[in-house]
């Protein structure tokens, strides 16, 4: 469910009926009605409902250009830019409709519509790009992102790690027992390294960038580390696409992160990337 919903009462309804609207609004307005073709309206919420939660959260910023949520979008579904432009100023009024507050529709409005974008992108696969519950284990994951051009290794028990393709190298761990993957940043600092150094480092990255939950940890057998994690159930499936995105976006904000180590005693620092 999309956090900023839970602001609300019943935030399950509030999105059925957001898109409901939306699918019907532009499914009569012929000069954008095609936005919708060979999309089913019951899919389609129920789809966005499923995987709202393939998201991470950016700073405020990042919503500001509605049209980046459009950016990575299929070739195969994209629309023109005036299309999508007019889609977003119906959701808008929607959001608006269903009682929104203003400070929300940003973010709200962007989550929505990248949701969107990888539902209308399901209805148009050619091949399967939903990997089925059952299906997600440490191998076929590891075989899933290899043959979608990343560089992936076999870690630790139900771990891989994903060293090309991504900004910086990220953990993913399967965790069967509750269904859910965890995308794990961790950076080791150099030996001598007091926790309170670490700790510095994380009270920095809370101020710069407080959407980021990342914390100082102690290790009774190494050094003070900085620890980032992102966690999601994959009961319904996992959208590849979606996937994709979210380690690609937890790692670069990872990245961001680390970067507020200026005295590089972080592993992995802005010196040695």
């Amino acid at each position: 469910m999309f956090k900023l919903l839970e602001n609300y009462k019943n935030p399950e309804l509030i999105l059925s009926t957001v898109l409901q609207s939306l699918y019907d609004q532009v499914s009569v307005n012929r000069p954008i009605a095609h936005y919708f073709m060979n999309v089913r309206k019951d899919m389609l919420i129920s789809d966005v409902n499923k995987f709202s939660h393939f998201l991470i959260e950016h700073n405020e910023s990042h919503y500001r250009d509605h049209m980046l949520a459009q950016k990575t979008s299929m070739p195969n579904i994209k629309v023109n830019s005036s299309v999508f432009e007019e889609v977003f100023k119906y959701l808008v009024q929607i959001l608006k409709h269903e009682g929104i507050s203003e400070d929300h529709i940003p973010r709200l409005s962007f989550e929505i519509l990248e949701i969107v974008e990888e539902a209308r992108a399901q209805f148009n696969d050619s091949t399967m790009m939903v990997m089925k519950m059952e299906d997600v284990t440490q191998d076929n994951l590891l075989q899933t992102f290899k043959r979608f051009k990343f560089d992936a290794k076999l870690a630790g028990k139900n771990e891989i790690s994903l060293e090309g393709g991504v900004e910086i190298p990220i953990v993913i761990k399967v965790r069967p027992k509750d269904k859910s993957i965890i995308l794990i940043g961790k950076a080791v600092s150099i030996e001598d390294t007091s926790f309170e150094d670490v700790q510095t480092i994380a009270m920095t990255i809370k101020e710069k960038y407080p959407v980021f939950m990342v914390k100082a940890f102690e290790d009774d057998d190494d050094w003070p580390f900085l620890l980032m994690e992102k966690s999601f159930s994959f009961e319904n499936g996992v959208p590849l696409r979606l996937l994709f995105r979210l380690a690609k976006s937890f790692s670069a904000a990872f990245y961001c992160n680390v970067k507020c180590d200026t005295q590089k005693i972080l592993a992995f620092n802005v010196a040695n990337h």
